[in-house]
């Protein structure tokens, strides 16, 4: 596969992409349910591992602090996985099974090691079968690893507080933020945080894109970039984009992202 260019759109992988949303939406809840609050929000997220996506390690309880598991969604072997360091791993192949029936398989091998049911079942009530095709799921795996890779040598050159790489279950966008006191355009807009991203593609734009938008106040944008490259809703600055049709032919691909990130110069100890 070309690096940096995600060889699918929605009308390909769509209904596969779907049904991973939502078992990345299920485990992200176990993450936010089971984690301190973090500021920003950031227990909401899953984070990047060796295999896939997930919760980080969680405790299994106050009283057994020592006592650690971690719920993974496993892109290699296409399997929700739990492994903890008090009991042999347990697994659930995903196949399309419904939300619900996630939910429950989930919840019942979480009881077995010990874990009070963290999901509030109405909330994945769903009990429609997906779609989830290996094929595509290994290739948004590749790129995703690739994309993270990027992101993390992006991070390293930011200055201040930054999040770790991560992966918002909403949206499936893969995401670093910077958080800082302000940006200041000319016009007195003021941004807060700046976050650098990667979509494999939504309703709006079909298909993979990187992206930069700003908090709370997006219009500062207009500080660093091209008007061609904005994306707007209900007539508002919304984001600016990189298509990836645009790096098809490119010869340097990292250094264009890489470029297209760093536009926003007063955020990185070097241009």
């Amino acid at each position: 596969m070309n690096p940096f260019t995600f060889p699918l759109d929605l009308d390909e992988w769509g209904e596969t992409r779907d049904t991973l949303q939502k078992y990345c939406r299920l485990v992200g809840a176990i993450r936010e349910t089971l984690s301190k609050p973090l500021p920003h929000s950031l227990h909401t997220c899953l984070l990047i591992c060796r295999k896939g996506f997930t919760t980080s390690l969680l405790p299994k309880s106050i009283s057994s602090p020592d006592k650690t598991f971690e719920v993974i969604i496993d892109l290699l072997h296409t399997r929700l996985l739990i492994e903890s360091n008090y009991r042999e791993p347990e697994s659930i192949a995903l196949t399309g099974q419904s939300l619900n029936a996630l939910c429950d398989e989930t919840c019942s091998l979480l009881t077995d090691i010990g874990i009070q049911t963290p999901l509030e079942r109405p909330s994945f009530i769903d009990g429609t079968r997906g779609r989830f095709d290996t094929e595509p799921v290994k290739i948004y795996w590749e790129t995703t690893t690739i994309v993270s890779k990027l992101l993390a040598a992006i991070k390293k050159g930011l200055l201040g507080k930054t999040s770790p790489v991560q992966l918002r279950p909403d949206d499936l966008s893969l995401n670093l933020n910077w958080f800082g006191k302000e940006i200041r355009g000319t016009d007195n807009i003021l941004a807060e945080q700046v976050e650098f991203g990667f979509s494999t593609g939504d309703e709006n734009i079909p298909e993979a894109y990187f992206y930069v938008t700003t908090f709370p106040e997006a219009e500062v944008l207009k500080e660093f970039y091209n008007p061609k490259t904005y994306v707007r809703s209900k007539g508002n600055l919304k984001m600016t984009t990189l298509p990836l049709s645009k790096l098809i032919n490119n010869k340097s691909q990292k250094e264009t992202i890489t470029s297209f990130f760093k536009s926003i110069k007063p955020l990185f100890k070097y241009s």
